[in-house]
């Protein structure tokens, strides 16, 4: 996550660009293909889900069309090195306001099925969202607005950390709940799906420990570039989370002969 004044680096920024491309690509797929299966099952659980992923490939998305901005600026440009565009700042927390856009339709779903199906225990989860939203915008954070800030990325990482803390919370309970749910299902099938469900929560909490310690790399080295190994992983996590979460809930034809093979 570079500052304001870090110019393009072709070689570090164009692949994470277009590995954000894939994984948005394919999660926009996975979103699609729940909410067709919504439209036959007709249950709310299949909506919350659909848009649930929905949310998370839109954050990936607009983070994407952060980067898309610098490099096309960079690719017209007659300077071999440019600086992000004004754009680019805003990507990153609009990107972590639809996450918590995520956790809220997560944790809906979760209640639907795993749970009584009383939607407003999902209320704390929100309000608790609103404040992490707000908590994104702050300048305070540093996305680059302020080139004038002291220390920046210790105020950025300390936000990270508060906002992995907020959204491991929310993936321990849900993995609890269908890995629970699991045990007590005698339906071999069904006792995968949930198991498999309760492994993309797994992947969901790699996401936000993989972006700590990008920000932690860049606390350390300031003068970094950033987009360490560390996003490449998260992004890719975020996208094993969203074929879990498919699979262990529509469990397709295909997987199902598997698990009964």
């Amino acid at each position: 996550m570079p500052y304001k004044d870090d110019i393009f680096l072709y070689e570090i920024h164009f692949p994470a660009m277009i590995l954000e491309l894939l994984v948005f690509i394919f999660s926009l797929i996975i979103a699609i293909i729940i909410f067709f299966k919504w439209k036959e099952r007709k249950t709310i659980a299949t909506l919350y889900l659909a848009i649930a992923i929905l949310s998370i490939a839109l954050a990936v998305f607009i983070v994407f069309t952060g980067l898309a901005s610098w490099f096309f600026k960079y690719s017209f440009s007659v300077f071999p090195y440019v600086t992000s565009p004004a754009y680019y700042p805003l990507t990153l927390p609009l990107g972590y306001s639809l996450v918590v856009v995520y956790d809220v339709f997560l944790f809906l779903f979760t209640i639907q099925i795993f749970m009584d199906k009383n939607d407003k225990k999902v209320i704390p989860v929100a309000i608790i969202g609103i404040f992490m939203v707000i908590l994104s915008w702050l300048p305070s954070n540093y996305w680059g607005f302020d080139n004038l800030l002291i220390d920046p990325p210790s105020t950025r990482t300390l936000a990270m950390a508060i906002f992995l803390v907020y959204n491991v919370t929310i993936y321990l309970i849900l993995f609890y709940y269908a890995f629970k749910e699991s045990k007590l299902t005698e339906q071999k099938e069904y006792r995968v799906g949930f198991r498999v469900i309760a492994m993309g929560q797994i992947a969901n909490i790699l996401i936000f420990i993989c972006f700590l310690g990008d920000a932690i790399l860049l606390l350390l080295n300031p003068g970094s570039p950033g987009f360490s190994i560390f996003i490449y992983l998260a992004w890719v996590s975020a996208l094993i989370a969203n074929v879990l979460f498919y699979l262990g809930f529509i469990l397709p034809s295909w997987f199902r002969n598997y698990i009964n093979r």
